[in-house]
């Protein structure tokens, strides 16, 4: 996946849970209000819109069927795509979030969650944005 779909993504799912109000805000957040960092995977315990039951030792484990699967088959094929990059040592994409008031929100990145904790990587690059 690069860098241009997951902003997108990222700007969609901030628009929709409706933390800005249009995407014009949304996208001048992510460009003028982010920050690359390393954050830990532990840190997805108390990131409230993200499933921590999604952290399991295989991808199927992770997204089970029957209604595990909310992106169907691809939700396994996103994990084992992230997971094999890492195994090659590939740089993965990072992941987006907010931050407001002391508590994390997930924008997109799940999948990239998921494969680096698979692949027992302890933390993972976000971009975060303050708000």
């Amino acid at each position: 996946m690069d860098y241009i779909s997951v902003i997108k993504d990222s700007i969609a799912t901030s628009v929709f849970m409706k933390i800005f109000k249009n995407s014009e805000d949304a996208l001048l957040a992510h460009i003028f209000k982010s920050n690359l960092v390393k954050i830990p995977l532990y840190t997805f315990v108390d990131v409230e819109n993200f499933n921590i039951d999604r952290l399991q030792k295989t991808a199927t484990e992770a997204y089970p069927l029957p209604n595990g699967r909310p992106r169907g088959d691809d939700d396994i094929s996103s994990v084992i795509y992230y997971q094999t990059q890492i195994i090659q040592k590939k740089q993965i994409t990072p992941i987006w979030m907010i931050q407001k008031n002391n508590k994390y929100i997930l924008l997109d990145g799940a999948h990239r969650i998921v494969a680096s904790y698979i692949q027992d990587v302890p933390d993972i690059y976000a971009y975060i944005i303050k708000i």
